[in-house]
């Protein structure tokens, strides 16, 4: 497959999120996969880690889920790929941010516009902000027309809930009303310690 012109995403990242369809159990994974194009997993499949393939085939797999697993089901997808990304992809950067702190979600989604720097291209950028102690505000700036949709900003909101696996705390993840012509979409992340 010759290298996109447009909006892409690193294959690494579409491999795991094939792999990350396990977490919705095995009748709804193969009903997602029966939805896919043949075409796009062998694409996926058959591409080296750090090529960049056509955001289509993200977004046809967010989609995907969406259609058989609802909002909740695309929040367990989005976090299990991401938790999949630091154990490959993203591995050295993890293992840089975890070797002398325990990661807490500040420290977590401060990192977040640069992985998505490194994922996606010509999809945006993204904004990282603490409105308050035990909440912050990630904003993705001029979106990929594509990705702004239910399927697409609900994976997300696993993505960024895949924090609370890796760390000491808990908390929510909710994407912000926005209107239906902008560019942007913003999720209000908040979380509290677990006490032991």
């Amino acid at each position: 497959m010759p290298p996109p012109t447009g909006p892409a995403v690193r294959a690494a990242h579409l491999i795991d999120d094939l792999r990350s369809l396990s977490v919705l159990g095995a009748r709804d994974e193969s009903r997602v996969r029966a939805q896919l194009d043949p075409a796009s997993v062998k694409a996926i499949e058959g591409a080296t880690l750090t090529a960049h393939l056509p955001l289509a085939l993200n977004l046809e797999l967010a989609e995907a889920v969406y259609r058989v697993a609802g909002e909740a089901g695309s929040r367990r997808w989005g976090a299990a790929s991401f938790l999949a990304s630091l154990d490959g992809f993203f591995k050295p950067l993890f293992i840089g941010l975890t070797r002398l702190v325990a990661p807490s979600p500040t420290l977590m989604f401060k990192t977040f516009p640069q992985g998505w720097a490194t994922t996606y291209q010509n999809c945006g950028a993204f904004k990282v902000s603490q409105p308050s102690p035990g909440q912050t505000r990630l904003v993705g700036v001029g979106l990929a027309p594509a990705m702004l949709v239910p399927a697409y900003l609900s994976a997300v909101c696993g993505t960024l809930a895949g924090v609370f696996e890796i760390s000491s705390y808990t908390g929510t993840v909710a994407l912000e009303p926005r209107p239906a012509t902008s560019p942007d979409a913003s999720w209000l992340v908040e979380w509290r310690r677990v006490e032991k």
